[in-house]
C-alpha cells in the first residue's frame, strides 16, 4: 500500500464540461472532490447518474487534472527521514503538509511553498542512510525509515517481522513481545521448497559470520517490473551497509511530488492525498 495524490481540473469552473445533471446539487467536498448532495426522497440512481456524468463530462475523466502514485510508505518515510536529516527548519511547509495517512489536502498556496522547499532539498550534497544491500549486485534492496524502527515486512500468518538497523538485519516475533529471533550483518537466504502442496515455501537465513541459522516462511523479496506485470526475486546474499546518497536517489518521490504540486499551483486547486 502506498500514497497517491490528485488535483481537480478547472473545467467545471470555466464552463468546459457537459451540463451537470444536477447543477443545483453540485459541490466540492471537504477532500477536494466533486460531489452531489443526496437528499431524502432523491431517486436511488442519482449518485450513479452523477458518477456516470463525472466520468466523461470533460477531457479529464472524473475531473482529475492529474492523478499520480507518489511512493510506497517505506519509500515515503525514508524520504521524510532525509528531510529531517537535512533539517526541518528548511522544510516548514513540507513538514506541515506532507500527509501521515491516505487522507488530507494541500492548498495551492502551500503547494508553491512546498515546491521551493523541494528545490532546496535537491541542492544538498547528500544524506547518510542504512541500507539492506544485495551483496552480489551491490543494488539496494530496502531503505527503511526511523519512524518504522527499520521494519519493512510483516507476515500476518506467523507474526514475523523483518527489518534492519545499523546493527544488522533482524527477524522479530511481534506476537511474542517483539522477541528477536535472528540478527546478522551479512546474510545468506536460501529458498527451501516444500513438497507439500498446501504448505508455504520456507526460507533459511544464515548468519555468514557466526553460522547461526533461522528458517521462516517470510522471505526478503524484491519486486521488479516486467513486460507483463511484476516479478519477484529472493536475493541470496545480503548485508547491511551505511551509504551517503545523493539527493537524486530520492527521484522516485521527488518527481511525482514536484509534478503534482506544480499542477496544484497551475490550477489553483489543492492536492488531494489518498
Amino acid at each position: 500500500m502506498g500514497l497517491d495524490a490528485s488535483v481537480m481540473c478547472t473545467c467545471y469552473k470555466i464552463g468546459k464540461t457537459t451540463p451537470c445533471p444536477f447543477p443545483a446539487d453540485f459541490y466540492i467536498d471537504e477532500d477536494g472532490f466533486p460531489a452531489v448532495h443526496i437528499y431524502a426522497g432523491d431517486d436511488v440512481a442519482k449518485s450513479d447518474d452523477f458518477d456516470a456524468w463525472l466520468a466523461t463530462c470533460c477531457q479529464h475523466p472524473y475531473m482529475d487534472m492529474a492523478a499520480l502514485y507518489i511512493a510506497d510508505w517505506n519509500e515515503y518515510r525514508a524520504f521524510v527521514d532525509a528531510l529531517e536529516q537535512v533539517g526541518w527548519d528548511h522544510f516548514l511547509t513540507l513538514r506541515q503538509q506532507l500527509p501521515s495517512e491516505n487522507h488530507g489536502t494541500t492548498p495551492a498556496a502551500e503547494s508553491a511553498k512546498a515546491l521551493a522547499e523541494l528545490a532546496f532539498f535537491k541542492t544538498q550534497n547528500g544524506v547518510s542512510k542504512n541500507f539492506l544491500v544485495n551483496s552480489d549486485t551491490k543494488e539496494i534492496i530496502q531503505a527503511t525509515a526511523q519512524s518504522e524502527e527499520g521494519l519493512f515486512s510483516w507476515d500476518g500468518r506467523t507474526g514475523l517481522r523483518l527489518g534492519f538497523d545499523e546493527l544488522g538485519f533482524f527477524i522479530r516475533d511481534v506476537w511474542d513481545l517483539n522477541r528477536e529471533l535472528f540478527r546478522a550483518m551479512r546474510i545468506e537466504q536460501q529458498q527451501l521448497a516444500s513438497e507439500e502442496l498446501d504448505r508455504a515455501d520456507q526460507f533459511e537465513f544464515t548468519d555468514l559470520d557466526t553460522g547461526k541459522k533461522f528458517i521462516s516462511t517470510t522471505p526478503v523479496r524484491v519486486f521488479k517490473r516486467a513486460e507483463f506485470g511484476t516479478t519477484q526475486e529472493y536475493p541470496r546474499l545480503m548485508h547491511v551497509e551505511k551509504r551517503v546518497v545523493d539527493t537524486d536517489y530520492f527521484d522516485y518521490i521527488l518527481q511525482p511530488l514536484t509534478d503534482i504540486l506544480t499542477v496544484s499551483v497551475e490550477t489553483g486547486n489543492p492536492v488531494r492525498w489518498s
